[in-house]
């Protein structure tokens, strides 16, 4: 999948409806979109330093630590993945929700869950991708500062910041209700 597939709508698999879902239940359903939040601070941080470099308020060496220090690479570095290091900053929060998160809305769900639980697995794979060369870019531009290297970066950025923001939209709409109605602990 590319990240442009990513972003396309008509190709993820609408969610079941519970047509009882109590206001408890959805608002537990929500708690997910909280979690995201935080995730969602740390791109707006880092987009606010690429912005402050493009004015000449910032130093492009001082790109490449701020990704890494934020709870993302943190998170990274501390339990690292299959795929290696830079295998993917969110791995640790993805790893949580298909491990622990969409087995139990499968069991409980059942099939009707399926094709949603698959879609967002194919996302957290396109994602883990985007932030890997995110990654390399931003290390590469602290060894070897310079207009193109800081270009690549920004550019691999805004294809990152734009997945994830797009797939946690349809994470938190696809699994509001399930989440609620099938008391799936977050």
């Amino acid at each position: 999948m590319t990240p442009e597939a990513l972003e396309d709508e008509d190709a993820r698999p609408a969610p079941p409806v519970y047509p009882a879902i109590t206001r408890a239940e959805r608002a537990h359903g929500r708690r997910l979109a909280a979690i995201h939040d935080m995730y969602r601070a740390e791109l707006d941080a880092v987009a606010g330093l690429l912005d402050a470099i493009r004015a000449g308020a910032g130093n492009a060496a001082d790109l490449a630590p701020a990704v890494a220090g934020t709870q993302l690479a943190r998170n990274m570095a501390l339990f690292g993945t299959a795929c290696g290091r830079d295998c993917a900053l969110l791995q640790n929060h993805h790893d949580i929700e298909e491990q622990w998160m969409f087995p139990s809305l499968a069991e409980r769900g059942g099939a009707v869950l399926a094709p949603v639980i698959a879609r967002l697995k194919a996302e957290h794979a396109v994602i883990h991708g985007l932030i890997g060369a995110l990654h390399e870019a931003a290390r590469d531009l602290t060894a070897s500062p310079g207009a193109e290297g800081f270009a690549r970066c920004a550019a691999d950025f805004t294809v990152l910041d734009r997945a994830i923001r797009s797939h946690f939209g349809y994470e938190e709409r696809a699994l509001e209700e399930p989440l609620g109605a099938l008391r799936v602990p977050i």
